[in-house]
C-alpha cells in the first residue's frame, strides 16, 4: 500500500489493519510517520528499508531519533528489488548497497552489492518513496521528464496562456513553506496578468513606534531548551501528541532567548 492512503485513513478514524511485521521503503519524514503510525496500530516489529545512509536520509533528524527510541528499526543501505506473495504474508527481496560517486541530487548515488540479496517475510508492505504528479494530457501544459509541470522561474507562468503553477507538482516533493512561497509568487503573477500591479500584500495591523533609544540587556549565551516527550511506553498505545510543550516560564525564556539569536553559534 502506499503511505498517503494508509496515513489519510488512519487520520479519518478508518479501521487498519497491518499485522506483526512491517516493512515501510523509503527514507523521509512519510517513511517515519508511517513506522510510528504502525507500532501505535499494534504492529510489533516495523523495519525501513533505506537506500542510502542515515547522513543521507531527508527525514527530520528528531523525528529519526524518535522513531528510533521508539522501537523501529532501519534497514540502511538496502533496497527491494522484488515483492510476492506467498502462503498469505508478503515476501521481499532486497539487495544491499553501497554509495559511490554524486548525483545530480547532491548525494552519493546507491549502486547494488553484488551477489547481496536477501528475503524477508512481512504481513504488510508500506512504499513512502515519493510521488509523482497526474497532469492530464488533455490540459496540455509542458511536463518535465519527472512529470512536474514546466513554468518560468520568475512569473510561474505555463506554456498556456493564463496558467500558472507552482508547489509540488512544480518542484517536487518540497515543503509546505516553500509552497506558499510559490503561492504567492504566483498571485503577484496572476495579478500582474489580470492588469494589476502585483502588490497583494495586507496589512493587518498598524505598524508599531519603536522607541527612539532602545536598551538591550546584554545576556550571556544560552541554549535552546530541549521539549519534553511524552514517555515512549505511553506514545505506544494511542496517538497522544508526543511533544508536551514548554511550560509559562520556559515559553518566556525561549521569547527572550529568540530575540537575541545572535547569541548563539551553533
Amino acid at each position: 500500500m502506499d503511505c498517503v492512503s494508509l496515513l489519510r485513513d488512519v487520520s479519518l478514524g478508518k479501521k487498519v489493519k497491518l499485522g506483526k511485521r512491517v516493512a515501510v521503503v523509503g527514507g523521509g519524514n512519510a517513511a517515519i510517520d508511517v513506522s510510528r503510525t504502525a507500532l501505535r496500530l499494534g504492529s510489533q516489529k516495523v523495519t525501513i528499508y533505506y537506500r542510502r545512509t542515515r547522513e543521507e536520509m531527508p527525514a527530520a533528524g528528531e523525528e529519526i531519533e524518535e522513531a528510533l527510541e521508539e522501537g523501529v528499526n532501519i534497514e540502511f543501505l538496502a533496497v527491494p528489488n522484488k515483492i510476492w506473495r506467498d502462503n498469505g504474508h508478503l515476501k521481499m527481496s532486497c539487495t544491499r548497497m553501497e554509495l559511490c560517486d554524486i548525483d545530480a541530487s547532491g548525494r552519493r548515488q546507491p549502486e547494488p552489492v553484488a551477489d547481496s540479496e536477501f528475503i524477508e517475510e512481512f504481513d504488510a508492505i508500506v512504499a513512502a518513496i515519493g510521488q509523482r504528479p497526474e497532469v492530464p494530457e488533455q490540459m496540455g501544459p509542458k511536463v518535465n521528464g519527472n512529470g512536474t509541470i514546466c513554468t518560468d522561474p520568475d512569473t510561474l507562468a505555463t506554456n498556456l496562456d493564463g496558467i500558472f503553477a507552482g508547489g509540488d507538482v512544480v518542484s517536487g516533493p518540497a515543503s509546505v513553506i516553500e509552497a506558499i512561497v510559490a503561492g504567492r509568487q504566483a498571485a503577484v503573477s496572476i495579478d500582474k496578468y489580470l492588469g494589476g500591479k502585483g502588490m497583494i500584500d495586507e496589512h493587518l495591523a498598524p505598524p508599531e513606534e519603536m522607541p527612539s533609544s532602545l536598551e538591550i540587556e546584554e545576556e550571556e549565551e544560552s541554549k535552546r531548551a530541549e521539549m519534553p516527550l511524552l514517555a515512549v511506553d505511553w506514545r505506544l498505545r494511542g496517538f497522544d501528541a508526543v511533544e508536551l510543550g514548554f511550560t509559562r516560564a520556559t515559553a518566556a525564556e525561549e521569547a527572550g532567548r529568540c530575540l537575541r539569536c545572535d547569541l548563539e553559534e551553533d
